[in-house]
């Protein structure tokens, strides 16, 4: 089987920390707390980090198993199938909330028109091709690009120190504010639960889960560092300002004789959006063939664009509608998905030492 090295799974866990997380989210979580979303985003990481250590925790007592394997072994395939089945109605919707935050920022700062159809026609082929030539060729690309990606991060990050910037002002929302916030936009949070359902094809040796953590405290950080800088650049009018990551550069587009500094912006956007896009596309497949047995992937990946292009052509159209949608209800399905199903895989995946004693006397 082709699997995926520590390092590759770790940049995986690095992009998707990212994910709809350096755009529009500062903007909206300042509406209900203020600076002090960023409380709320450092809870919400810790939880994903005793996530990230659920599924480590699962690959070792389960190393050549898939996800729909291990819980057959627990609860049966019905159940089994439930579970998965729930992941793939989790990450159908966060690819579509993943293009609808990239296409408004395209929309907004580079055309200034519409253009989602035109948008989807050129940028499926592309995702469609990376899924089906597998996570093992996804994972050679993210690491041959991981650099590029982290530097056009740390140089926006870099460029806003020399616009006018001082420290947020914390502490001014209550505690209620801070969890709301939080709540409202947990759905925006849980990315690297693809990593259960790729479970199989990631080859870990003792001692490398160190390494995905490095690479997800790398994550973390950048979103923390966006976030504080984003605050402290826009003190009042950062409800205002909906592409984070890219309005740190405003008043700072035109440096000296180098010019226009936001195509940085707009490249390593582009390029993460394009590789979150593939990594949830290639869950939702994975999701598919595991519930659906007798499929493969190519089928998986028709019933995706089909799906996706019908929901989000047809029913959902806009992207305020998509946000409404994911801060109104999808809230719900994503403490499902993010909170009780880990702990519940956890669960059902962890032999007790009794249990093992038990098979060792048998």
């Amino acid at each position: 089987m082709k699997s995926i090295s520590a390092r590759q799974t770790g940049i995986i866990v690095f992009l998707t920390i990212l994910a709809n997380k350096i755009l529009v989210l500062p903007s909206v979580m300042y509406e209900k707390s203020k600076a002090d979303s960023i409380f709320a985003l450092i809870a919400i990481f810790s939880f994903e980090l005793l996530v990230l250590t659920i599924f480590l925790q699962v690959k070792k007592a389960h190393p050549d198993q898939n996800l729909k394997e291990i819980l057959k072994q627990k609860v049966g395939v019905v159940v089994a199938k439930i579970v998965i089945f729930a992941f793939l109605i989790f990450f159908l919707f966060k690819t579509m909330l993943t293009y609808s935050v990239l296409y408004i920022y395209l929309k907004d700062l580079v055309y200034q028109d519409e253009f989602g159809f035109l948008a989807l026609v050129c940028l499926f082929p592309v995702v469609n091709h990376a899924v089906v030539c597998g996570l093992r060729a996804m994972g050679r690309t993210f690491e041959l690009f991981y650099y590029i990606v982290l530097v056009g991060v740390l140089f926006c990050l870099g460029i806003a120190f020399f616009t006018d910037i001082s420290m947020p002002n914390f502490f001014v929302a209550s505690p209620t504010e801070i969890l709301n916030s939080g709540f409202t936009h947990i759905f925006a949070f849980g990315d690297y639960l693809a990593l259960f359902l790729f479970i199989d094809k990631i080859k870990l040796r003792k001692g490398e889960g160190k390494k995905i953590f490095f690479f997800a405290f790398v994550g973390i950080f950048l979103v923390l560092s966006i976030f504080v800088v984003f605050y402290s650049k826009y003190q009042v009018t950062a409800f205002m300002h909906n592409n984070a990551l890219a309005d740190l550069l405003i008043f700072s587009v035109q440096f000296n004789a180098i010019g226009r500094l936001d195509i940085i912006a707009m490249l390593t956007i582009m390029t993460l959006g394009l590789f979150q896009l593939e990594i949830f596309q290639a869950a939702f497949c994975e999701s598919f063939v595991q519930v659906f047995e007798k499929l493969s992937i190519k089928y998986a990946v028709a019933v995706f664009d089909i799906l996706f292009f019908v929901i989000y052509l047809v029913i959902i159209k806009k992207y305020e509608i998509m946000l409404s949608f994911a801060t109104d209800y999808l809230i719900y399905f994503a403490i499902l998905t993010n909170v009780i199903l880990p702990i519940l895989i956890y669960a059902l995946a962890h032999k007790h030492k009794k249990e093992l004693s038990n098979e060792k006397s048998d």
